[in-house]
């Protein structure tokens, strides 16, 4: 049997075919060893990372909150498909650009050590790495594939070992890396890394790395050219700043902090895509970057970063750049999309399935989690000691964040958990306040909106000339919103002008759903009551006075303060600080209007609210009222249009009318029919000019909590003696109701708050019943000429705190004890002769005593001391005629007073004593006719003082004399003689720089009489009110304190200072709104002179900590609020103010010159 298998090996042996098949083999297992070597090195092995922008697969429309803002609008591809290949036959790079963000160029020597580790970090960093260890026959030229890698590569590494210079192949690599650094259009950054070589030997024709070269010459002894190509790209690559890895170097930490200078390189957003694409990305990625990196010295370890705004003004888009601008700074990131949507979906499945995708993107693998729960304690076990960066995308409610979230040692120091939500008080409520920050979305501005709007319309950056003018159309529709800029761009794209046109004529009726769609998700997820205030400001109040719409919102009982509060939460509205004013964005109040129409598209009658005047009209005339209607706030109504008031017959649940009369006169001639239609569940009605002599009997509105009929001809209220009290009134206003004769049935309004009669021209009587008031706080009689006395009984009104009797002329004695109890008691022009009010118990904050000299000397006559004013707070003594002498000596005894009323008094001085006031803050002199001189007198105290129209005044805040005195504001309007003195520009610039001695935190404003503006400003134009401020880069330091500008101007009307500085920062609203005059408008009767108004706003009080990375320019405008206002601009300087200029003002103000300024020929007489 062995002698037989020994004879078959023989002849087998002897076969060709034997050694064919053995070879064959052979091969067969060289390619699979082979293949797998190159498939565990090449990247091309794996997935490609996800790109950042859709790295959660849980979207299933990523784009719901913000549409892309990608000026290209590119259509997403899989992000999981496998990269192509790079093999030279590779057809996959006809768009080679970016198709790697690294690509490694390096020497076989150290593939397997060095270069697979740096590889590898790389990886784990998501950054998605080229490298080859296929390395090519040596005198094979470069292959195609790897030609277009490199050039497809945003950055290249050259890692030049000592025998990198030896191979053809790395040489050839260079000078194509080198050739796409220089290139123009690919910008390619090149990182060499110099590994255990001195790349001043390449430079001194010395070291290992010469001598490898050396060796690569011999090969090429006919081709020169080439040589010198490969030597030009070698010292080209030694002259690039480069990184070391020397004999003492720890490669691990060398490779930890490279990777932190390619993440820096990569994801600069100068050199990203982002700010090729995404239009206002940059700044805006800026900003939040500098918000988040300013608060890691008091916010801790881990942050909670909320980026919140206005559905679609591109939260989602801001926090996906953040994350591939951040991501590599961190151990691992993921991006949860559309959190709200998966859980409004899914509810508990929704968050389970979110928490599995979080510790998947973490920490790879699948991973099994049972409930909520479980989620919870394995997200906290597995993740805490993780530097992540989380992206929490469409938050709305507390319980996501609590089970992605909920405490900051879940997750490993350094964290950073960005959530993006509407609702802006969910961080608050869910973090401790040193934990999270916030940060708000703006809308764009009207220039980043421009380039938006015309990527979509017509795929460049800015309108063809003919489209401009609708384009500035649709851009002031969408007011800066992004989603509308997407959507209408898209829409009207190769459209006509008439379609276009057509389009946007449609818009004002029918909004676009998409973009509705958006932002009504906001309101769908609010509160009933808030639902109702929001519909309310949409319809009626947009920029009303805050003060008047909680008003009226409190009165219809939706809890405003805690309403409001949740709408500006959720940005849905938004507060004008400056002017006090609730502000709603266009297209939420146009979206608003559209959730009222909906309800019935052609029947206005039938909807909750009616606005507009056609509609209104329509509703009347036709009689279509129905009980859907809520709120109506109409135009003025024509008394003599076809109308009738059973209109309002079927309008059961209206709780809002606010309607006036256009010709009041009209209705007092005419007698207009009863109207028997007011619905009585009525909770604020404001009928200016109502018609009628009283309320019909049938209208009981036992809701109703303010009612003002001003200008009416009512002359008495209910005429029904058995009617039920009104227990819910708080406010009645008949103001210039001239046909009231007398006020009665005090008892139908028991709980009455506010009683305003102001300019009843024929009000004889105040009825006694009105001692049922008890919680009268306010009552106003100004201008009731007729009025000779007041019931006894109104002495029993104990809440009474105002007490308006100012020019009631006929009146007599005030009823005895009804002083006692006021905060605020004007009279003056009455006709009161002698009153002796128990004065002891006067503890009144406020005292006005306008042209009331009996009880001054009341007050005088029984001693100060003894009168208990020490708590007064404010007194009014203008117009009172006090000469010198007329302060008492224990006047010091107001300790309390913090604003005293002086004005259009007979005095030249103020009482040395003056200076114990010492918590006076504001004193007003104003046209003291006598008044010489103002010093030492002056406690330290004072914030604010007035001596405008002081003809007299010659010397105040001297700039000779020490002065203590540092006013934050300072108002002399036409005092020549100080000026004469004086000098303007001296005194204002002594003024603001003692006023800077110590650190400020308030503005500062002084005003007076000037022809020119103080050299101290050395930045400033002639004739104009616009000026633009060059700055640097590191203009804004510690040292910098702040603003100070300056106008010299002149006004034409008689109206002074409705004016105001608008300021911007590179072309962008700095964010503080108009800095608005501070003092008070004057009625000058006359052409105004010649006025400096220098203004100084402090760093502490006006600061945005982005401005560190702003420069170019500051521009500031000085403006008028009046439309016919007409100024008359001399010169404008602005100064920015460091700690240095503090001893530069004291000097300058030494050397100002006295100017003269020319003195109005009316001046004096």
């Amino acid at each position: 049997m062995l002698h037989q298998l020994k004879a078959l090996l023989f002849v087998l042996f002897q076969s060709p075919t034997f050694y064919v098949c053995v070879m064959s083999i052979l091969y067969l297992l060289h390619r699979y060893i082979a293949g797998g070597i190159r498939r565990y090195w090449d990247p091309r092995r794996t997935e490609r990372p996800p790109c950042l922008d859709a790295s959660s697969s849980s979207s299933t429309n990523p784009q719901e909150d913000t549409p892309c803002l990608d000026a290209s609008s590119s259509s997403s591809t899989n992000p999981q498909e496998d990269t192509p290949s790079l093999d030279a036959s590779s057809p996959s790079f006809s768009n080679p650009q970016d198709n790697y963000e690294v690509f490694l160029s390096f020497r076989g020597e150290t593939g397997k050590t060095f270069t697979s580790h740096l590889y590898k970090a790389l990886d784990q960093k998501g950054i998605y790495t080229f490298l080859d260890v296929k390395r090519l026959e040596r005198g094979e030229d470069i292959s195609r594939g790897l030609d277009k890698a490199i050039e497809g590569s945003r950055c290249a590494v050259v890692i030049l070992s000592g025998n990198y210079a030896s191979s053809r192949w790395c040489m050839d690599e260079l000078v194509q890396i080198l050739k796409c650094r220089n290139d123009s259009k690919i910008k390619q950054i090149v990182l060499p890394i110099f590994y255990h070589v001195n790349p001043d030997d390449i430079l001194k024709d010395k070291g290992r790395i010469w001598e490898g070269f050396q060796s690569l010459k011999r090969e090429f002894p006919n081709n020169e050219e080439k040589v010198k190509t490969w030597r030009d790209a070698l010292i080209q690559l030694a002259n690039i700043a480069g990184h070391h890895v020397h004999h003492g170097s720890i490669e691990a930490e060398f490779i930890e902090d490279f990777i932190k200078v390619v993440s820096s390189k990569l994801f600069d957003p100068a050199l990203l895509n982002i700010s090729k694409g995404l239009v206002g990305m940059h700044s805006r990625l800026e900003k939040l970057k500098l918000c988040v990196s300013r608060s890691r010295s008091s916010f801790g370890d881990v942050r909670f970063i909320g980026i919140c705004g206005l559905g679609g003004v591109g939260k989602t888009t801001l926090a996906r750049a953040y994350l591939k601008y951040m991501s590599c700074q961190f151990q691992a990131s993921s991006f949860l999309a559309n959190i709200r949507e998966v859980c409004e979906k899914e509810h508990d499945d929704g968050l389970v399935r979110l928490q599995k995708l979080l510790l998947t993107d973490v920490l790879k693998g699948e991973h099994i989690v049972n409930d909520v729960f479980v989620g919870k304690d394995m997200i906290c076990r597995r993740l805490r000691r993780k530097k992540i960066l989380v992206v929490l995308d469409d938050v709305d409610q507390l319980n996501q964040l609590e089970g992605l979230a909920e405490e900051s040692h879940w997750f490993g120091d350094g964290s950073q958990i960005i959530v993006t939500t509407r609702d802006e008080s969910l961080l608050p409520r869910m973090y401790g306040k040193k934990e999270y920050i916030i940060h708000k979305v703006d809308e764009l501005e009207d220039s980043e909106a421009l380039q938006l709007f015309s990527s979509k319309a017509f795929k460049s950056d800015c309108p063809p000339e003919d489209y401009r003018e609708l384009s500035v159309k649709v851009i002031e529709y969408a007011s800066g919103l992004p989603l509308a800029l997407v959507v209408l761009g898209s829409f009207l794209r190769e459209k006509t002008r008439d379609e276009w046109k057509s389009a946007l004529d449609r818009l004002k009726e029918y909004p676009e759903k998409a973009i509705m769609r958006v932002l009504r998700i906001s309101f769908d997820g609010l509160e009933v009551t808030e639902q109702n205030i929001f519909l309310d400001i949409a319809c009626f109040f947009n920029g009303a006075p805050k003060s008047f719409v909680m008003n009226i919102m409190d009165s219809c009982g939706f809890f405003p303060e805690i309403s409001i509060r949740s709408l500006m939460d959720k940005s849905l509205l938004d507060m004008d600080h400056d002017r006090n004013r609730l502000r709603m964005h266009d297209l939420l109040e146009e979206m608003g209007k559209e959730v009222v129409r909906e309800k019935s598209r052609n029947e206005p009658g039938r909807r909750s609210r009616i606005w507009l005047k056609d509609d209104f009209y329509n509703v009347l005339h036709k009689e279509t009222g129905t009980e859907e209607v809520e709120a109506i706030i109409g135009p003025p109504m024509n008394p003599e249009t076809d109308f009738t008031w059973r209109g309002f017959s079927n309008m059961k649940k209206l709780r809002l009318l606010i309607i006036s009369t256009l010709d009041f006169w009209w209705s007092k001639r005419n007698r207009w029919p009863d109207n028997e239609y007011l619905s009585n569940e009525l909770r604020f009605l404001m009928w200016a000019g109502f018609p009628l002599k009283s309320f019909p009997r049938s209208f009981q509105p036992h809701g109703l909590v303010e009612l003002s009929l001003t200008y009416s001809c009512i002359e008495r209220l209910w005429d029904n003696p058995m009617m039920e009290p009104l227990n819910k009134l708080k406010s009645i206003d008949l103001s210039v109701s001239s046909q009231i004769r007398k006020l009665e049935n005090f008892n139908l309004f028991p709980n009455l708050e506010k009683l305003i009669l102001d300019d009843c021209g024929h009000l004889e009587e105040i009825d006694p019943s009105i001692e049922f008031l008890k919680r009268l706080t306010l009552l106003s009689l100004k201008c009731c000429r007729s009025l000779m006395s007041l019931p006894t009984s109104m002495g029993g009104l104990k809440s009474l705190k105002v007490l308006n009797l100012s020019d009631c002329s006929r009146l007599g004695d005030l009823p005895e004890g009804l002083v006692c109890s006021n905060e605020e008691l004007d009279v003056t022009g009455t006709g009161l002769k002698d009153i002796t009010p128990s004065v002891g118990d006067l503890k009144a904050p406020k005292l006005q005593s306008h042209g009331w000299k009996n009880i001054w000397n009341t007050i005088v006559g029984n001693g100060l001391s003894s009168a208990g004013l020490s708590c007064l707070e404010k007194l009014y003594l203008n117009k009172c005629g006090l000469r010198d002498g007329a302060f008492p000596d224990d006047f010091r005894c107001l300790v309390s007073l913090e604003h005293l009323d002086l004005s259009r008094n007979e005095f030249s001085c103020l009482p040395a004593h003056f200076n114990q006031l010492s918590k006076l803050r504001h004193l007003d002199l104003s046209y003291c006719q006598n008044l010489t001189s103002l010093g030492p007198e002056l406690p330290d105290s004072l914030e604010g003082i007035k001596v405008n129209y002081c003809p007299e005044l010659h010397t105040f805040l001297d700039p000779l004399s020490q002065c203590n005195l540092q006013c934050s504001a300072i108002y002399c309007v036409n005092c020549f003689k100080l000026v004469n003195r004086q000098g303007s520009k001296r005194t204002a610039i002594t003024s603001l720089g003692r006023y800077l001695q110590n650190p400020p935190s308030r503005r500062f404003d002084i005003f007076l009489l000037g022809n020119e503006i103080p050299s101290w400003f050395t930045h400033k134009v002639m004739g104009s009110s616009l000026i633009s401020l060059p700055i640097c880069q590191n203009w804004c330091t510690n040292k910098w304190m702040g603003f100070a500008l300056c106008v010299c101007f002149t006004t034409p009307n008689y109206l002074l200072g409705d004016w105001f500085w608008e300021i911007k920062i590179n072309q962008e609203d700095w964010g503080f709104g108009y800095v608005h005059w501070a003092g008070e408008k004057y009625w000058n009767g006359k052409k105004s002179n010649s006025h400096i108004w220098l203004l100084y706003l402090p760093r502490d009080a006006y600061f945005h900590i982005e401005w560190y990375n702003k420069s170019d320019e500051i521009q500031f405008s000085f403006k008028s609020r009046l439309e016919n206002e007409i100024l008359e601009f001399k010169q404008c300087g602005v100064h920015l103010v460091y700690e240095r200029d503090i001893e530069e003002l004291n000097l300058t103000a030494r050397d100002e010159p006295i100017e003269l300024p020319a003195k109005d020929e009316d001046e004096g007489e």
